[in-house]
């Protein structure tokens, strides 16, 4: 019986590690992708045998991007989108799987608030997390961004100290998508003595990292909704 015993013990560990890898390699990161879900492949059925029903499922609706990029055609205003709206899904608050023609074609993942919660995303792992190159812009009201291959081959790689106050974007350019993460670094203002919020900002920056600030909100965005 004992035998037996430590024989199953084996078996259960063996498979929980064999669950392990699987699930590692689920999750490889990629530009066009997110946990098993590709832009231009993914079905809203694909979604729902990955991660099951989803809280909220809407037909025939516009597109609803956090930050709408100036390369986007007008096509994402449409109501032609199928959107599945997860929560607290792989550590993400949220998560909106947006599909046209039951087509993947847009990814929006709310991340972990660093004032309240401890697993939050750094601006500077982006890269790692999407294996793709980020550059933070500052943006301007009613300013456009240059094209895609012009953004990446001249926008710099770190802004000037002020113009990461507050709010600003780290943007990623693939062969099949656009990635934009909202950097949120909320500059609250000190009186005479250091309010919660202030220390809570510097404990967050205290990393010392190249960019500031938390990542609030990321758009994985298909190409397929550019302009052409």
């Amino acid at each position: 019986m004992k035998r037996f015993s430590l024989i199953f013990a084996s078996f259960v560990i063996g498979l929980l590690c064999a669950a392990s890898v699987l699930a590692q390699g689920d999750v490889d990161p990629r530009p066009d992708g997110w946990n098993g879900m590709v832009l231009g492949a993914g079905s809203p059925d694909d979604a729902i045998r990955l991660f099951g029903p989803p809280a909220r499922d809407r037909d025939k609706i516009a597109l609803e991007p956090a930050r709408p990029l100036s390369w986007l055609s007008e096509k994402y205003k449409e109501k032609v989108f199928r959107t599945l709206t997860y929560k607290k899904l792989h550590d993400y608050k949220q998560v909106r799987l947006s599909f046209l023609d039951s087509k993947l074609v847009l990814i929006s993942l709310e991340a972990p608030n660093a004032e309240l919660e401890k697993n939050w995303i750094d601006p500077d792992d982006l890269e790692k997390l999407f294996a793709v190159n980020f550059k933070p812009h500052k943006r301007k009201y009613k300013s456009r961004l240059p094209s895609p291959s012009e953004f990446q081959a001249s926008e710099p790689s770190e802004l000037k100290k002020d113009e990461y106050d507050y709010w600003y974007d780290m943007i990623a350019v693939s062969e099949n998508s656009f990635i934009v993460a909202i950097a949120d670094n909320y500059q609250y203002s000190s009186g005479l003595f250091e309010s919660p919020d202030v220390k809570r900002r510097k404990k967050i920056n205290a990393r010392g990292t190249r960019y500031p600030g938390y990542v609030s909100d990321i758009e994985i965005i298909s190409r397929s909704l550019a302009l052409r």
